[in-house]
């Protein structure tokens, strides 16, 4: 048998022993605490601390990675894990997918930055343009953050109104505009804005409103009282920062008929879901069109590039004189290149077939043996992203549900696949990633994990 990156079984390392591993991370806690004494929390992002947003840890420190390659990543103490986490998100081909990596290192040879234009910023656009239901003009960027940065500056321009509409538990990047009510206390006031972090203005939160996803009433009641003064609601469109929480059956289409009715502009965050459920995104998957999107993550399968995508009457407004948008590093060529070359092999090969396929097998798998061992939990999302959760619930539908989860027990059985060689992320809400390079063997090997681990639990 061999992976989709060509390795045959038997050259495809092996992982999964049928024996609990004492997991050391002697090395990643010498450097976690070099690292404190010049980077700020030992780490270049906060959610590389693994602590946990609303779980804890059974972490000590912050796992330093040697090298990662297809669906394996190892640590710096040589231990080795099938990787569900994928960098979040972007891997969706698998890490140093050789594809992507031939055609980037031929484009270094051509230099990195020119601060001009080059011909791959129209080819890839072209590629987006065909791809994407609103993408009929794009502008790129280096990150999800800058994206919906951008979208809502768009928004407010072209509508002349100041308001945004954003849901609790979604979350678009750290600038200040958006980070409220990302992960807010349980017991806090329903839609109250609650920033996500310090140093966030406190006049910031007049310009934000806050509805919880899912609710129809409650979205529809804002909407008539506020519309006035709301430029644009802002969703991802599958919630995939607090677990996987689908949109009910009609939600989107509720949202897109209320932004018509209301000329307010619908702004979708496909940071997570765009090139990963499909290759139309959740645009293609709920056969919705919003006026504006952020992409990034699976664009370029790891490498840093972002896109604002929409429709031309806004996008046209991004221009000298009007609405302000630049980076020195948007449209660079590698970058550029890698998100040309996976955009060029999710259109030759059938991925999402492939990662329907692995996803569904991984999903029952765990729904069975959560049955087998009579544990009370949920697996939902879809084949190329999803969630499990301890809970008597049937489905999780909004950030509220969050609290009926037992994430202490989420957090032990994490650690416990950690030694058996899988790395899930340490916090319930980020999700469970495929991706093309996960093999049989490792589907295998992760449910024997999760059985032995559930074990442990019992």
């Amino acid at each position: 048998m061999c992976s989709p990156l060509g390795l045959k079984s038997t050259e495809f390392p092996s992982t999964y022993v049928c024996m609990k591993k004492n997991l050391k991370f002697n090395k990643s806690m010498e450097l976690f605490k070099e690292a404190s004494k010049y980077l700020p929390a030992g780490v270049s992002s906060n959610a590389r601390v693994w602590k946990g947003a609303i779980c804890p840890s059974y972490m000590p420190c912050s796992i330093f990675i040697k090298k990662a390659y297809g669906s394996h990543i190892w640590d710096v103490d040589g231990n080795e894990y099938i990787d569900y986490r994928l960098g979040y998100g972007p891997v969706i081909l698998g890490h140093s997918f050789e594809y992507v990596r031939k055609a980037v290192h031929d484009a270094e040879t051509k230099g990195t930055v020119y601060a001009l234009d080059n011909e791959l910023e129209i080819t890839v656009a072209k590629k987006i343009k065909s791809l994407v239901k609103c993408a009929d003009m794009i502008r790129y960027a280096n990150s999800g953050t800058e994206a919906t940065m951008t979208a809502i500056r768009l928004a407010r321009w072209y509508t002349d109104k100041e308001k945004i509409i954003k849901f609790e538990g979604h979350y678009h990047g750290h600038h200040d505009y958006l980070l409220f009510n990302t992960f807010p206390p349980f017991e806090s006031v329903r839609r109250k804005p609650i920033p996500a972090s310090y140093g966030i203005p406190d006049k910031i939160k007049d310009y934000v409103i806050i509805e919880d996803w899912n609710d129809f009433d409650s979205i529809e009641r804002t909407v008539k009282k506020y519309h006035n003064e709301v430029a644009a609601i802002i969703c991802e469109p599958v919630m995939g920062n607090a677990a996987v929480m689908p949109p009910e059956d009609g939600y989107l289409k509720h949202l897109r008929k209320l932004c018509d009715d209301y000329g307010i502009v619908l702004i979708f965050d496909e940071v997570k879901t765009g090139f990963r459920l499909s290759r139309g995104g959740a645009q293609e998957v709920y056969n919705i069109k919003p006026d504006l999107a952020a992409f990034a993550k699976s664009l370029g399968n790891g490498y840093p590039i972002a896109a604002i995508v929409g429709i031309q009457d806004i996008m046209e407004e991004i221009a000298p004189n009007k609405v302000l948008q630049g980076g020195t590093y948007s449209g660079n060529r590698i970058s550029l290149t890698a998100a040309n070359a996976m955009l060029d092999f999710i259109k030759k090969k059938d991925i999402y077939g492939y990662l329907n396929k692995y996803g569904k097998k991984l999903m029952k798998g765990i729904r069975d043996l959560f049955e087998d061992h009579d544990i009370r939990g949920i697996v939902q999302g879809f084949p190329e992203m999803f969630q499990f959760l301890f809970t008597k619930k049937e489905s999780i539908k909004t950030y509220r549900d969050l609290k009926y989860c037992d994430m202490q027990l989420f957090a032990k059985l994490q650690f416990e696949l950690l030694k058996r060689g899988v790395m899930i992320d340490e916090d319930n809400g980020e999700p469970i990633y495929t991706c093309y390079s996960h093999t049989e063997k490792d589907l295998q090997d992760t449910l024997g994990a999760i059985e032995e681990a559930i074990h442990v639990l019992e």
